[in-house]
C-alpha cells in the first residue's frame, strides 16, 4: 500500500513524536527515523512503515487550502523497481509535462500528451522495490485507488494526546472525542478536480 497524501492535522507532523513504545509504554519525544518498513516492528508505532514527508509542511488540511489545492502524484514502476511521489502546490508549480498530460487527457491519438514523470524533478519520496531490496515487487499487485478521510486510527489515535491537548483533557482517546463532536467533522471533505490514471503497455502485466 502507498498512501499520496496521508497526513494529520495540517500535514506538517513528524513521523514518529510522542508515539509511545509498544514495549515501554513510554512516549518518545525525540525525532526518530523508522529503522525498516514493517508495519509490526515492536519499536516503532504500528502502520508507522516507512514515511517520507513533504519538507515544506503546506501540502495538506488548511495551508494547503490556502493556496487553493494542489496536485499530487504516484509513480508506480516494478520494472525500474521504484516508487516516487511528488505535491505541487500552489497549482502554478505543476510541471508543463503533467500539466498537459492532465489538459488532453479526454484526447485521443497523438493530441494526447504522456506523462513523463522524469521531467517534474525531484520527488519528496523515492521507495525502492523489487529484487535486492527489501520491499518485494510482489507486495504490489491488484492495486486499488482508495480515497477516504479516516479519523483517529493508527496514526492520528496515537498522536492524539500531542496534537491535541486541549481536548485530550475531556476526552481521553481520538474515538471519544469525534463521537462528541459531530459539528467539527462538518467541515470535513476533499473537492477533487479529477484523478487520472496512467499505464505503460509493457507494464500491463503486473497489474
Amino acid at each position: 500500500m502507498d498512501d499520496v497524501p496521508n497526513g494529520v492535522k495540517t500535514g506538517t507532523w513528524d513521523t514518529s513524536v510522542g508515539i509511545p513504545d509498544k514495549k515501554t509504554g513510554i512516549p518518545d519525544m525525540t525525532f526518530r527515523y523508522a529503522q525498516d518498513c514493517y508495519v509490526y516492528d515492536p519499536h516503532q508505532w504500528l502502520n508507522q512503515g516507512c514515511v517520507a514527508v513533504d519538507l515544506e509542511g503546506d501540502s495538506l488540511g488548511q495551508p494547503l487550502n490556502d493556496k487553493g489545492g494542489g496536485v499530487y502524484a504516484l509513480e508506480w514502476d516494478p520494472i525500474n523497481r521504484h516508487m516516487r511521489t511528488w505535491v505541487f502546490t500552489p497549482h502554478r508549480r505543476v510541471p508543463p509535462n503533467l500539466m498537459d498530460a492532465i489538459r488532453t487527457a479526454g484526447k485521443e491519438g497523438e493530441e494526447r500528451i504522456a506523462p513523463d514523470p522524469n521531467e517534474w524533478g525531484l520527488p519528496y519520496g523515492y521507495f525502492p522495490i523489487g529484487d535486492e531490496t527489501s520491499c518485494p515487487s510482489g507486495h504490489f499487485r491488484n492495486m486499488r485507488l482508495v480515497i477516504n478521510l479516516a479519523f483517529c486510527g493508527s496514526v492520528a489515535g496515537n498522536r492524539y494526546f500531542l496534537d491535541c491537548p486541549k481536548q485530550f483533557k475531556e476526552h481521553k482517546t481520538c474515538n471519544e472525542w469525534i463521537k462528541s463532536n459531530p459539528k467539527e467533522l462538518e467541515e470535513a471533505y476533499w473537492k477533487i478536480r479529477g484523478v487520472y490514471v496512467y499505464e505503460r503497455e509493457w507494464e500491463k502485466k503486473w497489474v
